[in-house]
């Protein structure tokens, strides 16, 4: 089982980048900014096919949601023209708030379910909205080894 660390102080300072894992944008829908839940291979080992699988729809929800039309969209756009936009000065918009909900909630996973498991979400909108970024730790101690030979001299040693 993959090394487990209590929160992401700790994962940050007391464990090594192994690898990353990017989770693609879905464009079989069009445009609209969502990501594919298919379970990546390389966390096998790190997390339940169902918590990935959750988070991503969670956040594809959020998406559906900030890029939603309706008549707050149509009020802040008429708002802008009106005031050359100047009005973008004193408010947020819509899609702002939604992209703060989605920064928090990335963030309450890595605490709650990322970090333990030594892993970190990275916010999509720091890679341009491209990828669901998926850093993979590991403990230092035992960085000088491969996790599948950690996890054969594991299984000899219960023999």
């Amino acid at each position: 089982m993959a090394t487990e660390f209590h929160n992401l102080q700790e994962l940050r300072h007391s464990a090594s980048l192994v690898t990353k894992v990017f989770v693609q944008r879905d464009y079989s829908e069009g445009t609209v900014c969502r990501f594919q839940t298919k379970f990546p291979s390389e966390l096998d080992n790190r997390i339940e096919r169902t918590l990935f699988e959750e988070t991503v729809k969670t956040l594809n929800s959020y998406y559906v949601e900030a890029e939603k039309i309706g008549g707050q969209s149509y009020l802040e756009g008429c708002l802008a023209c009106a005031t050359a936009y100047i009005i973008f000065l004193c408010m947020e918009t819509r899609y702002e708030k939604v992209l703060k909900t989605i920064t928090g909630y990335i963030k309450e996973q890595n605490e709650k379910i990322y970090a333990p498991r030594g892993l970190l979400l990275t916010d999509p909108i720091e890679r341009g909205m491209r990828v669901l970024e998926i850093s993979v730790f590991e403990d230092r101690g035992s960085a000088s080894s491969s996790p599948s030979s950690s996890m054969s001299s594991a299984g000899s040693s219960a023999r």
